[in-house]
């Protein structure tokens, strides 16, 4: 099944991550999990909509600098630094070479900061009931990282999770032009070309790299993230 597009006033990379197969046959569930762009653009009758659907709690995954408060007073707002900015050691050489706008950070950053994405998850699991949208700036790097450990620990297919994150090149134009600047896909694809990847073969290279069991030890996942994860808050059955 194709990604679940969000037909919202002042976000063209939005979607919700229901409806994509599963391995054992079935599907993710609808309504749990939204990822998106930053939400600046997002006006009232915007909210009104991800409210009907059950958005409750937004995670803003940016780092602290590029941070804007654009979250209804109603509605949780929580912060992540998942980039985990300050750790030069590490962020350098991504930089230098360009895989920082593409999938092939993904595993380093799950080794070497695995408490990034660990807040995350805490976040995650300690959200109020209903849906929660998480989002960074175009919500295409940051944002598919999480998408990519969620689709992960549900069993998602290979397929289904590409498919994912190839949907964010489909929505560059509309990105540009509501936002009036480059998504930087030529630079992108050049990046990804001199590494011997397409988008969709990086994204597969890191997909199928993320072990979900071993990454939890390792990184001392609690419990109750761990569930959160497995289960998509209560809403899927769980996997093993």
């Amino acid at each position: 099944m194709t990604p679940l597009r969000l037909d919202i006033a002042g976000l063209a990379n939005a979607r919700d991550l229901g409806g994509l197969d599963r391995a054992d046959g079935t599907t993710t569930p609808t309504g749990v999990f939204f990822r998106s762009e930053a939400l600046d653009h997002v006006d009232d009758g915007g909210w009104a909509r991800l409210r009907a659907r059950g958005v409750a709690t937004v995670i803003d995954l940016r780092r602290p600098e590029e941070r804007t408060d654009d979250v209804p007073p109603d509605l949780d707002r929580i912060t992540v630094d998942l980039d985990g900015g300050m750790n030069r050691r590490f962020w350098e050489p991504i930089e230098a070479d360009g895989r920082w706008g593409t999938p092939l950070y993904y595993l380093d950053h799950l080794a070497q900061l695995p408490e990034r994405m660990r807040s995350v998850l805490d976040a995650i699991a300690s959200a109020r009931d209903g849906a929660v949208l998480f989002h960074c700036g175009a919500g295409w790097d940051r944002t598919g990282f999480v998408s990519a450990v969620l689709l992960r620990a549900l069993g998602v297919t290979t397929e289904a999770a590409t498919a994912d994150y190839l949907e964010s090149f489909a929505n560059a134009e509309a990105m540009e032009a509501l936002r009036g600047r480059s998504s930087h896909v030529a630079e992108r694809m050049a990046v990804l070309e001199r590494f011997g990847h397409t988008p969709a073969s990086a994204f597969v290279s890191i997909y199928e790299g993320i072990d979900v069991d071993a990454w939890f030890a390792a990184a001392e996942v609690a419990d109750p993230a761990r569930a959160a994860v497995r289960t998509w808050r209560g809403a899927a059955v769980q996997t093993t």
